[in-house]
């Protein structure tokens, strides 16, 4: 008999169970009993939680199968351990049909030949019941403190799993997403790989999900053949599971530490004043057996209107680490003024790496984090994804180049690939007077609108956008197609009948990227 949980076949030992006889579903014999309970009616629904041995006479039985065969069907439904029925004044015998439902379904029916006392029955089984849950208490306080205990000595994830262990004395499977899971005990390959082929929702498995900062970066499984877990069993995997997530927090910070140590390298690094084979030999330093292939750097850039609350910057450098790391990257990273600054090494070439950080960030714009840092004013940039680590300072640029354009205009991506044009024309910028040329353009409407107080340029921004469609323009502008036709009219003359055709289109559209650039915004 298990100290934590009371079994069908358990009961069955009990000293007013001498004349029971199960005449149906002797294969669920090891189902769970968290209670017991005399029931007297059919309908049971509102009675019953699930887990309970049934007790009748079957007074309410004893006239109508159809309401014999609802009563059982009902008790199967609620997940009952079991039904006892005391044969007497009101039934001798169970129709075959019940019979067959309840051995269909594993459900055992029990059987009183002789008259016995419920009451007794329920006081004895409630008794042991109770006495186990006050002993799975104690037994469970005892693990919690050997769990602290034993962190303040600096235990391993291994200790862990070792204490686990001796607490349940079953297989335990600790997978880290994106690394190979660790067993323990350790059980042969051939084992190994016949339970990583089984489906993880069969009822052989539970398991406890790690989370750390918001992610799911873990998964704490214990295996045994029967399926059968006890309430205790899962307590002590939620204990568990909580600190193998400190243990890890405290690995982090950790993380977090050295890299404070390593930020005068890697400042040196993206300003390139590193050799190719100081760099290798500081990658290294951290990762013996990495193959490299390609490279990008990512910014963070935080507002300055929380002015870099620490635990906001901790928190945020933690979670990117995490979500880097689950996706095959080796983030390295330091702050600089109010940038965290991530150099992102991947075994991947360029194009796979590219395509595995837009399917990472396309996924994190849908997380509550992403969309809480939006709104606090956060921005992401992500440079040019490059295959030389001697690229990165160019990689910085780009990302930096990125961050400002992404500051000065509304963009749908963070990438440095995706604004090529924007890029352009920043880079003009750097060369020659943007200002000056964008007025040689555009100047007779910007002029026009600041007269009149009226709204030809951004007229004319979504005309262009819309290849000249009168319809979506007057839609996306809110406007009736009267005014719009008023307004066209008004662009046709300052800008010339032409200007929605060949060149003159081309360069109106470059005209009002470029001034959306570098217009100063109110």
């Amino acid at each position: 008999m298990s100290q934590y949980k009371l079994l069908v076949k358990d009961v069955l030992e009990n000293e007013h169970f001498k004349s029971a006889e199960v005449v149906a579903g002797k294969d669920g014999l090891l189902r769970i009993v968290k209670w017991a309970h005399v029931i007297e009616i059919v309908q049971v629904d509102n009675f019953l939680a699930g887990d309970e041995l049934v007790l009748t006479t079957g007074i309410s039985l004893q006239h109508c199968i159809e309401d014999f065969i609802f009563f059982v069907e009902s008790l199967i439904k609620k997940n009952c351990a079991a039904l006892c029925i005391e044969y007497g004044t009101y039934l001798q015998t169970i129709p075959e049909s019940i019979l067959s439902l309840a051995n269909q379904h594993d459900f055992p029916i029990i059987v009183f030949h002789e008259t016995v006392p419920f009451v007794r029955i329920t006081q004895d089984l409630h008794s042991q019941i109770m006495n186990q849950q006050y002993f799975m208490i104690s037994s469970l306080e005892t693990y919690s403190q050997t769990l602290n205990k034993n962190a303040l000595l600096g235990q391993t994830v291994d200790d862990i799993l070792q204490t686990l262990y001796q607490a349940l004395r079953t297989q335990i499977i600790f997978s880290i997403k994106g690394r190979d899971p660790i067993f323990f005990p350790n059980i042969p390959t051939v084992k190994r790989r016949d339970l990583l082929k089984m489906p993880k929702s069969a009822t052989q498995f539970i398991h406890e999900p790690i989370f750390i900062v918001d992610q799911h970066y873990a998964d704490l499984t214990l295996y045994r053949g029967d399926g059968l877990f006890s309430e205790f069993e899962l307590l002590i995997l939620d204990r568990t599971a909580t600190a193998l997530a400190q243990l890890l927090m405290r690995e982090f910070y950790i993380e977090e530490k050295r890299d404070i140590e390593d930020a005068t390298i890697l400042a040196e690094w993206i300003d390139h004043k590193l050799t190719k084979e100081e760099i290798f030999k500081f990658i290294v330093s951290h990762h013996s057996n990495f193959t490299y292939y390609s490279s990008a750097v990512f910014i963070l850039s935080s507002p300055y209107t929380i002015m870099k609350v620490q635990e906001d910057i901790v928190y945020s450098k933690l979670y990117y680490r995490n979500l880097f790391e689950q996706n095959g990257f080796i983030p390295f990273l330091f702050e600089r003024k109010s940038y965290v600054i991530f150099i992102l090494l991947h075994t991947k070439d360029c194009k796979a790496s590219r395509e595995l950080l837009n399917t990472l960030f396309s996924t994190l714009k849908k997380t509550d984090f992403y969309k809480k840092q939006l709104s606090q004013g956060y921005q992401l940039a992500i440079g040019k994804v490059v295959s030389d680590v001697e690229e990165i300072p160019k990689s910085y640029q780009t990302a930096l180049e990125t961050l400002y354009i992404c500051g000065k205009v509304q963009t749908t991506s963070f990438f440095y690939d995706d604004l090529h044009l924007y890029h352009l024309i920043y880079k003009l910028q750097m060369q020659v007077d943007l200002q000056e040329v964008i007025q040689d353009y555009l100047q007779p409407v910007i002029e026009y609108d600041k007269k009149h107080n009226s709204k030809l340029l951004e007229t004319l921004q979504v005309y262009l956008q819309t290849n000249g469609s009168k319809q979506q323009t007057a839609k996306q502008l809110f406007i009736v197609r009267q005014t719009l036709y008023h307004r066209l009219k008004k662009l046709e003359s300052l800008l010339g009948e032409d200007f929605m055709k060949g060149h003159n289109r081309i360069t109106l559209e470059f005209m009002l990227l470029a001034n959306s650039l570098i217009e100063e915004k109110k």
